[in-house]
């Protein structure tokens, strides 16, 4: 009783209906990178590689970039290196990930450009594209604006938007 009776139950469904349940992979392509969806209230069956600038999802690509790089980091570190007392009692979820070294800086790569913002775990990240590599990176943003200062307002630049004014309507025409 009642499964139609209400539209606005309907319209929800429709939009429910292709949202990302998980990121399983990833795969750069002519320099554009892929990632492998598993959708929402569909089978494995259903998956696809999407580009990812067609993905609205910060958080489930952040959650995916922290899972390969633990598993990196479990199978290439010895673990009597990364066991410090203060790692135990931190819940941060992000305590790996926040070392300029990290990062394309440890590499000795140059920022190519820095493709958006996001906020992971209340931190802001910037997705970052560096040069020779295809492969973009998330990189707080604590420090990018340190390392990186000139691409930084670069991008905040690029993205300014000023109110219009209607004082002088004349001049721009």
């Amino acid at each position: 009783m009642g499964e139609h009776q209400d539209n606005s139950d309907d319209e929800e469904l429709d939009e429910a209906e292709f949202i990302v349940e998980k990121i399983l992979d990833r795969k750069v392509v002519n320099g554009e990178v892929y990632y492998f969806l598993k959708w929402k209230g569909f089978g494995d069956t259903e998956n696809t590689w999407e580009p990812e600038m067609n993905l609205d999802c910060p958080e489930l690509i952040a959650d995916y970039h922290k899972r390969s790089k633990k598993s990196l980091e479990s199978s290439e570190l010895p673990d009597s290196n990364k066991r410090a007392p203060q790692d135990a009692a931190t819940n941060d979820p992000m305590k790996k990930v926040k070392r300029a070294n990290d990062f394309g800086y440890g590499r000795g790569l140059e920022i190519e450009k820095i493709l958006g913002a996001t906020d992971v775990y209340g931190e802001l990240m910037f997705l970052i594209k560096w040069q020779a590599t295809e492969k973009p990176e998330l990189v707080p943003a604590r420090i990018a604006n340190v390392r990186s200062p000139q691409q930084v307002i670069r991008f905040y630049e690029d993205r300014l938007t000023w109110a219009n004014t209607d004082e002088a309507p004349s001049d721009k025409q």
